[in-house]
Parts: structure tokens; sequence; C-alpha cells
């Protein structure tokens, strides 16, 4: 699979079936092979790329298991798209086993010419057992292990119930399948525990080969599309559209109405200004079935597409936030998926501004980055000085008083920003100064995360414009650069020198260079964080240990890249597992020898996984040092 845009784990990207090309985040509408009633035009014509039907219906009904064998299943349910074919797994769930063997199942569709073919696994309910759900992914892995999976895309999906540690198990091993459906959620989506398939899709996700399509099976009700997708989900299935039109429920992107309680279809349906919810209620059946199924389907598309262009513009974790508040079990979901350390796959910054609404975004994983940080600053014993928001007036440049401090004494300079404190060198820093805050706070918040701070070092005192030295013994602007580095390297070295050159902006007064020896270390960016100039990347290489934020090449992928071209997913040997997605590294070889510098565009826990497509977007090769 390749991936074009990400923010977190959710991810814009391509995977390419016998049929074509799915462009993920989709839905693939379930197909009823004996109730076909919707044409390739008016799927196709919704934003439908691919489909999915059920192979254990077909071949258990002789006319439609001819009819697939001898012309197809494409020719069968009449789409030229990609074909995904489910096993009967969920009808052994409901009905009991089944009459046929994994090793037929597969087989069959095999022959009928399925793109993804899925195993027949073993669906682990809410309610079993640890020792029933070990059972069953075992037996999971074994079916796996049973059929070729070298000759056709095989869907192997991850079970394990409500056990964190085997589906952390179960990942791990279905990862030898070519796609990942994550398997055994109905119930949950059906009663509405969203905070337990929070948890299932993490420790299902983390724990899988990243360059594999993940498929959330039956989760296709767009309510619970954000979430998922945010968390890494790729592929859903809906047959929501046609149950709701069956049962005369009206989709939308946030719920359903009864089509006898709602006055008119809202402008984004196919039905607005054709037909009046009366006039559909009087058509007969069939007619009204259709027409319903295709607004469901056009609900279920829009919030896809709204997803795309929220993960496009980084704004999705924005959305997700939003939409917790539109059910309780979807926040009761945000506030289970806060509780998990998803750092390590969120980029360093985002395109976006931070939405503060209130308390609940002090778990946001860009404050957390912020307090982690706040730690370690002030961890040296050195005392520390609150400066509150009033003497702050958070803006650019911190006041002359304020300098005159800082430059004078060797402090720790913490600023009041949302309530909490931060250092003040990270002033321009994402999201410091990238923020829109609601002006809501929680007074008592502060007050433990101030006692927390003196937990770390009991040297703390309120700032006063009196508190300084006689004479200067630093310089704010450098020990800002050096702040910001450690911020954004991990590191407790310094990289810049006292005696190197900062270059300001003559209309903002905002650093842009610093240099050494009429020589670019560094660009300060847009966001405050630094980009590394092939020199910057000479410097950080002799001084920081082999492997941190590297990224190892072969050979020949590192004389291409010396030229300043980009490095693929393809020629990476290794990396630094702690590389955060959007921030600068060094590309070198299994020697440390440095050929080019750039930023990374997924996590150093994703790098090794993916096969095609831009792994780090160079800036410069040595070549041109």
């Amino acid at each position: 699979m390749q991936m074009f845009f990400k923010e977190g784990l959710a991810r814009i990207g391509k995977f390419t079936t016998p049929h074509g090309d799915i462009e993920t985040p989709t839905v693939m509408p379930v197909i009823n092979p004996n109730l076909n009633f919707l044409s390739q035009e008016e799927l196709k014509s919704i934003g439908v790329q691919a489909v999915i039907t059920n192979s254990y219906i077909i071949k258990r009904t002789a006319s439609l298991e001819q009819e697939a064998l001898k012309s197809g299943v494409h020719r069968l349910i009449n789409f030229d798209g990609p074909i995904m074919t489910d096993s009967g797994t969920f009808q052994s769930y409901v009905y009991g086993d089944i009459e046929y063997s994994n090793s037929e199942i597969v087989e069959f569709q095999k022959k009928i010419g399925s793109d993804i073919i899925t195993i027949l696994d073993i669906f682990t309910k809410p309610q079993d057992s640890y020792d029933q759900a070990k059972a069953a992914v075992y037996e999971t892995y074994r079916r796996l292990r049973e059929v070729n999976t070298e000759d056709s895309i095989i869907a192997g999906p991850i079970q394990g119930s409500v056990y964190p540690d085997l589906r952390v198990e179960s990942a791990k091993m279905m990862s030898e399948a070519s796609y990942l459906p994550i398997g055994g959620v109905v119930p949950l989506l059906e009663s509405y525990r969203y905070s337990d398939l929070v948890n299932v899709i993490i420790n299902s996700k983390i724990n899988s080969d990243f360059s594999k399509p993940v498929h959330l099976f039956g989760g296709g009700h767009p309510m619970f599309f954000a979430f998922s997708v945010l968390l890494g989900v790729d592929i859903f299935d809906s047959a929501s559209y046609i149950k709701y039109a069956k049962d005369n429920r009206v989709l939308y992107t946030e719920g359903t109405r009864n089509l006898k309680e709602i006055r008119d279809f809202p402008e984004w349906s196919p039905l607005f200004n054709k037909y009046s919810p009366t006039e559909l209620i009087r058509a007969d059946e069939k007619t009204r079935l259709k027409l319903l199924s295709m607004h469901n389907l056009k609900a279920i598309f829009n919030e896809i597409t709204e997803i795309k262009e929220r993960i496009y513009e980084n704004t999705l974790y924005q959305y997700v936030e939003e939409k917790s508040m539109a059910h309780p079990a979807l926040y009761s979901a945000y506030m289970e998926m806060l509780k998990h350390d998803l750092k390590p796959y969120w980029n360093i910054s985002l395109k976006s501004p931070l939405y503060f609404f209130n308390y609940i975004t002090y778990k946001n994983i860009f404050i957390r980055r912020l307090a982690d940080f706040t730690e370690s600053y002030i961890s040296n014993g050195k005392k520390t000085l609150l400066i509150n928001s009033k003497q702050w007036r958070h803006g650019f440049p911190v006041s002359s008083d304020i300098i005159n401090s800082y430059e004078t004494t060797d402090y720790n300079f913490l600023v009041q920003w949302n309530d909490i404190f931060i250092p003040i060198e990270l002033e321009n820093t994402y999201p410091v100064s990238q923020m829109v805050s609601s002006g809501i706070v929680d007074r008592d918040y502060t007050e433990r995360y101030v006692n927390w701070l003196k937990s770390i070092n009991s040297d703390i005192h309120s700032y006063s414009p009196s508190i300084c030295g006689n004479s200067r013994i630093r310089r704010y602007t450098h020990t800002k650069i050096n702040t910001v580095f450690k911020f954004q390297f991990h590191t407790e070295m310094d990289l810049f020198k006292e005696s190197d050159f900062i270059v300001k902006s003559r209309a903002t007064g905002h650093i842009r260079n610093i240099k050494r020896d009429g020589k670019i270390i560094a660009t300060m960016r847009n966001d405050g964080f630094l980009t590394l100039s092939i020199y910057g990347g000479v410097l950080l290489n002799d001084m920081l240990d082999f492997p941190y934020s590297r990224v190892i090449v072969s050979q020949d992928s590192g004389e291409f890249n010396s030229q300043g071209y980009n490095v693929f997913f393809k020629f990476i040997e290794d990396c630094d597992k702690d590389i955060i997605p959007g921030n600068e590294v060094m590309v070198t070889d299994s020697g440390g020898n440095l050929f080019a510098v750039g930023h990374a565009t997924v996590s150093g826990k994703e790098m090794k996984f993916y096969r095609e497509g831009i792994a780090v977007k160079v800036h410069e090769g040595i070549k041109k040092f």
C-alpha cells in the first residue's frame, strides 16, 4: 500500500488490486448477490470504488455458484471494479458452523476471480472467555497458514475479542496476510461500545504491518468513521445503507432518522428536489428501497470525502474532537483514545492551528509533548521562575524586562500559556503561537499543574522584574534556538554556539537563519522548528550517537540521495525507531556516513514496513556541500 498524506495514524493511500486501485479511506458497500438492485453506474456516481460480497452465499446457492464459476464474480454482480469476498465467518457466528472448510471456501473465491479473498476465520465475541478468544486467535492463524497466500490478495482477520494482549498477538501473526481486517467488532458497534472499539483498533493497528490496508469488518455507520480513520482504519464495509432503507430509516453522517419524521431531504441527497419524504412513503417497496439506499450511500460517502479533506489539511484530530460531542458513546471513546500514547505517530506539527476548547485539550498530543519537555527542562535543579500571562502578554517580542532578567541569570523561565507553564524559549514553537483558544480555562487544573512542577523542582518562584543579575551571562536568542533544538531532537546537547550568527526577518524580527563561518546551519520554520542544512546535518551527525535521528539506506540509494533526491521506502535498511513524522533526519549508510538531510514522512516505527513511496523528503545532499 502506498501512502500520500497522513495525520497521526490516518492516511490517504492507494491499494492495488487486479481490477484497479482503491484510494483509501473508503467504504465497500455490501452487495447481496441475491438482491443486487443498484447498477454499477449508480454506485460509481456516488463514489464507490470497490464492493464486498459473500462467497458463502454464492457457493451455497446452486444457480449463483454455477454462474460465478462460469463467468466470474464480477459478471455475477455486474461490477467491474475491485471486489472483496467474505468467507461466511459472520454467518457461522450467527447461525453456527457452515458446511465448507476454510480451504474449500478460499479456493472457491480464487476460482470466481475475487480480488480480495477472506479466509474462514473464527469470530470472537465480546463475551467470550479469554481461553475461547485465544483458541480462536490461534485457529484463525492456523487457517491462514494452510492456504496459499502467494498467488492472491488474502485477507487475514485480526481477532482477539476485547483482550488487548490477544489483539496484539493476533495483529503480529496475521500480518503475514496481505490485507488486514479487524474482525469481531459488529457486536461492539451495535451496542455502542465505542470505547472498547477504540482499544481494539489501536492494539490491532500499531502491532500490525503498517504497509497493509486495515479494514474494519462491519463498520458501516459514518458516525464512527472519523474516529476509526484517525486510529488507522483504511477501509470499511457497509450493509447499513440497505438495512436502514428496509426499515425506512434515513442515514445522515451523525445518525439516522425515520422517513416519516423528516420534512425534506438535504440538498446533498440524490433525492433532493426529486422526491419528498411523503412521496417516498407512498411509493412501492422496491422503488423506496432503491431510492433510500442511494441516499444512505451518499451520506456514507459524504463523510468519507470530509475525512479525506481533513487528513489533507491536517484537521482530522480536531474533527474527531468536535464529533466526540455528538453522542455520549463518542465522547467516551474520545476520552479512551486520550489514554493511549500515540505521540510517536503524530507529526511534529500540523498545517492547522491547535484548537483549545477546555481542560480536555490539555490531553492533546501536542500539549502532552510540551508537558513532557517542561518536565525535563526544569529537572536540572536550577531556580525556576513562573511568569504569569499579564507579565508575559503572550506575543512577540518578549518584553525587555523579561529578556534582561533572563540574560543576567541562569534560571529556568516558564511562561503561562493556557494556564499551564511552558519554557519561554518555545514561544514560537508549535502549538504555542499556532493556537486558537476558547478562553475557557480550569484554575484547579493550573494549581495541580504547578504542584506537579514543584514535585520535580522545589525551587520554583513567581517572576519579578527585580530578579536579575549584574551582567549578561547568556543571550536569549541563542539559548532559544538551542532549547528548540533540544525539544525537537530529544537531546540534552547544544547544537549552536554563542558565536553563531542569527539572521532575523526585518519585517517581523523572527529568527530565520543560523550561520557559522558564513554557512547556514539551520533555518527556523514558520512552525518554530528547525530545518537542517547539509552543514547542519554534518554537525549533527558528528554530535548524536548512531543511529539516533538517522535513516539508513543502501549504498546505491545513498549515492542518489547525496545528489538531493528523495529517499524511497524500499531502499531503507534500518532507522531510528523514535523518528517523529515531519521531523528532520539524517540519511546515512550503516557506517554513519552522511548522504543527505530531509524530513521523515512517517514515524520510525512505521518506516521499515512500507515498500512504496517516499520515506524522506530530502532538502539537501552532501554532494552540494
